[in-house]
């Protein structure tokens, strides 16, 4: 996690070079910054940590930059230089980096701006707790909302298990309701395992209700009203192409054949083809573009997957495996859980081949079936 911190004064510098050594500590890459003259005066002096200025009036381009680059900002000082500097380039709670106020002396460490996804909540919690360890009676300042939720914020539930969460919209309703008192369904494709989370109300049909799955159409739960879906990445796309194939060539077809069986791209979480496949550029562009690992296996390899696929006699004779999509998304699969199900069978077209295959995501593993 890439952190950037910036202070203003002496004093700020004091408290920064300690924050820094904290984050360093956690094997975070702290990036200290400082403004200021009497700021820049204490640091050019010295030797401690290295840093970067930021010159006079130059504060909102910084902001500005430390958000494309960075996954939280610390400024150490008033909470209004830290709004002001951050407040023309915040855009979406899912994609803007954690932002923190901390005071000069450190008794307060306080989460601006993206508490839950971007884990500023829980950075600030652990450098007050790094603080007062060092003596420092420092306390990280959080909402009275923040700290009710804690019981179950949809939100941050999906980050925590690796969910992937698209209607941030109807999680904010949600949230709302369970911090309200009202009940909301949970639905589930995988055996959830207890307890189910405060709030929430296993296989019972509410007003609000939540629904995890890899599936985009409905095949367990309710139809109406229609659930907040949380997609857990545990599908892995078995590949087979001609030679020459072009990545979007072969993802045409992949996003062809999910759609019709009302499978979620946004599941997929590895590709998978035997070993002669492994130089194929469209493959290795594909993977490359979705940001999954591309695993391949040796036709013996693949002939020893157990389970019952779709075999053809050409494919044996160019491969010396009767099934290669199907059994390389099973074979992936079976590295992160023996529970294993393959979900799509091969669909071909245009000389491509698709399969899909998933596991359990250890959310869910060691539950009852």
């Amino acid at each position: 996690m890439k952190i950037a911190l910036i202070c203003f004064t002496e004093n700020g510098f004091q408290m920064e070079k300690r924050l820094v050594k904290l984050l360093e500590a956690e094997g975070h890459g702290p990036c200290p910054w400082v403004s200021g003259r009497y700021a820049m005066q204490a640091a050019s002096l010295d030797h401690e940590i290295s840093f970067s200025p930021v010159k006079e009036g130059g504060l909102s381009a910084w902001a500005g930059e430390r958000f494309g680059d960075s996954d939280g900002l610390i400024f150490i000082g008033a909470c209004g230089i830290a709004v002001r500097a951050i407040a023309p380039y915040i855009r979406d709670k899912k994609t803007d980096p954690a932002v923190l106020a901390a005071d000069e002396k450190g008794r307060f460490v306080i989460p601006l701006l993206s508490g839950h996804l971007g884990g500023a909540n829980e950075l600030a919690e652990r450098l007050a707790a790094g603080l007062a360890k060092s003596g420092i009676p420092a306390q990280a300042v959080l909402t009275t909302a923040t700290d009710v939720n804690r019981r179950f914020a949809v939100d941050v539930f999906a980050k925590e298990h690796g969910l992937v969460l698209d209607q941030m919209k109807l999680a904010k309703e949600i949230s709302a309701a369970v911090l309200a008192g009202e009940p909301v369904g949970l639905f589930s494709d995988f055996p959830f395992p207890g307890p189910v989370p405060e709030g929430l109300y296993k296989d019972r049909i509410c007003p609000q209700n939540i629904r995890i799955t890899v599936w985009k159409k409905d095949r367990k739960g309710p139809e109406e009203p229609g659930p907040l879906r949380l997609v857990p990445r545990c599908v892995v796309l078995g590949t087979g192409c001609k030679r020459g194939a072009s990545m979007e060539q072969i993802w045409s077809v992949a996003e062809e054949a999910m759609e019709r069986e009302g499978l979620d791209p946004s599941a997929v979480c590895g590709l998978a083809s035997i070993d002669l496949k492994s130089g194929e550029p469209g493959l290795c562009s594909l993977a490359e573009k979705l940001g999954v690992p591309f695993f391949t296996y040796t036709g013996e390899e693949l002939a020893a997957v157990p389970g019952a696929f779709t075999e053809s006699e050409f494919v044996r004779q160019v491969t010396g495996v009767g099934s290669v999509c199907e059994r390389a998304a099973v074979a992936a699969c079976r590295e992160a859980s023996e529970d294993t199900r393959l979900l799509m069978k091969k669909y071909a077209r245009d000389g491509v081949t698709v399969a899909a295959a998933c596991f359990i995501p250890e959310l869910f593993k060691g539950s009852e079936r």
